[in-house]
C-alpha cells in the first residue's frame, strides 16, 4: 500500500523546476523516498531508507525537522540562495546546505551532499518529499484510524493521516522540562496516558492508564491542564475533528543509563562500519537493560538480516511494531510473512 501511494503521488506531480520562493516551501513536507542522486535504491541496512523525515517551513525563515509525525521537531533557521537551501543554527551559522532539485505545488526534491560534500555526486542523497496534505489525502482511512463512533460523532485515533499537533516543537520534551522545574523525578518507571484533543484544539479527557506515583501523577496532570489550549486540532476532509492521543513517559535508572549509552554507541559505531557481528553483540547488551528501545531493536534486526537470520530479524521488527513504532513497517512488508 505504501508503495502504491508513492506511485500515485509521482503521477500526480509535475517534474518542472522553477526558481523557488519561500512561499513555495511553506508547510510540511514528508520524505516519501530517499535514494541516491543516481536514482539507485539505498540498501536495506542504510537507516535513511525507511526513516520518517518531515520538514516544516514557516515564514520568514524557520524550518523544523522531525522524525515523528505528530511533532514539529528541532527548530532551525534557513535561507534560500538560488537553488541552495542553507540550514542555519539559531546563531546564524550554516549547519548544512541542500540543493533544491525540484519544487512544485505538491513535490519538493532535496539533495544532500555525499561524503565528500559534493551536491552533484551520484552518491549524494536525494529526498523526494510530498506535501503532507497530499499524502494524508491519498492515504486511505482504515479501521485502526477510528477510536470510537457514537451516532454521527466519531473520535479518531492518532496516526499519520489524522492527528492533533502540539503548538511547540516536542510535547514530551515540554512535559519533561516542566517536571524538572517542579523537581519531580522518577526512576525505572513508566507513565502511560491518553487524552482527547477536540475540534477546537482543546485537550481534555486525560486518562492515566498507568501512573508512577501520586506526586508524579498529580504534577503531570497539572502540566497537562496548563497546556490544554496549546494544541492545533486534527483535520479530516478539511474539517477539524476529535482525536485520541497517546502519551508515554519512560524513566530509566541512572545506573542503567550509563552502560546502556556506551553499549548503544559501540553498537552504532560497529553498525556504521558494517561490522554486523560486533554490532549485534553490543545491541544485545544494550537491549538487556532497555528491551523497549525500538531504535536498537530495529538496527539489531538489520544486523540479523545481514547475517542471514531473517527469522530473527522479523522477530525484532515485529517487536518494534508492537511498541507502537512504524519504522520497521516497510521491512516487515518486504521480508516477513
Amino acid at each position: 500500500m505504501y508503495y502504491r501511494i508513492i506511485l500515485l503521488l509521482c503521477l500526480l506531480t509535475s517534474t518542472t523546476f522553477a526558481q523557488t520562493k519561500i512561499t513555495d516551501l511553506t508547510g510540511s513536507w514528508i520524505a516519501g523516498k530517499v535514494s541516491y542522486l543516481s536514482d539507485e535504491e539505498l540498501p536495506d541496512e542504510n537507516l535513511l531508507k525507511y526513516t520518517y523525515v518531515k520538514y516544516t517551513f514557516s515564514p520568514p525563515d524557520r524550518i523544523n525537522v522531525s522524525g515523528i509525525y505528530y511533532d514539529l521537531g528541532a527548530e532551525h533557521r534557513f535561507e534560500l540562495q538560488g537553488n541552495r537551501l542553507l540550514i542555519k543554527s539559531s546563531a546564524g551559522y550554516v549547519m548544512n546546505t541542500l540543493r533544491i532539485l525540484e519544487s512544485t505545488k505538491d513535490k519538493l526534491v532535496l539533495v544532500s551532499a555525499s561524503g565528500d560534500r559534493n551536491l552533484e555526486s551520484p552518491t549524494a542523497l536525494k529526498y523526494t518529499c510530498y506535501s503532507e496534505p497530499l499524502i494524508q489525502k491519498n492515504k486511505p482511512l482504515g479501521p485502526d484510524d477510528i477510536f470510537r463512533v457514537n451516532g454521527t460523532d466519531t473520535i479518531f485515533r492518532s496516526g499519520q493521516k489524522i492527528y492533533a499537533q502540539f503548538d511547540g516543537p516536542i510535547y514530551e520534551e515540554y512535559i519533561s522540562y516542566e517536571l524538572y522545574k517542579k523537581d519531580i523525578q522518577a526512576r525505572n518507571a513508566e507513565l502511560l496516558a491518553t487524552f482527547i484533543v477536540d475540534a477546537s484544539g482543546k485537550a481534555d479527557s486525560l486518562r492515566i492508564i498507568q501512573g508512577i506515583n501520586p506526586k508524579y501523577d498529580k504534577a503531570y496532570t497539572q502540566i497537562f491542564n496548563a497546556a490544554k489550549y496549546k494544541w492545533k486540532p486534527a483535520m479530516h476532509n478539511g474539517k477539524p475533528v476529535r482525536v485520541l492521543m497517546n502519551q508515554r513517559m519512560k524513566h530509566f535508572p541512572s545506573e542503567e543509563m550509563v552502560p546502556n549509552h556506551f553499549n548503544t554507541r559501540k553498537a552504532n559505531t560497529a553498525y556504521n562500519n558494517k561490522d554486523y557481528e560486533r554490532a549485534l553483540y553490543y545491541y544485545d547488551l544494550a537491549l538487556e537493560t532497555r528491551p523497549e528501545d525500538y531504535n536498537a531493536l530495529y538496527r539489531r534486526g538489520i544486523c540479523k538480516q545481514m547475517l542471514g537470520n531473517i527469522d530473527g530479524a522479523c522477530s525484532d521488527w515485529k517487536k518494534v511494531k508492537s511498541l507502537g513504532s512504524n519504522i520497521a513497517d516497510a521491512l516487515l512488508i518486504k521480508h516477513c510473512h
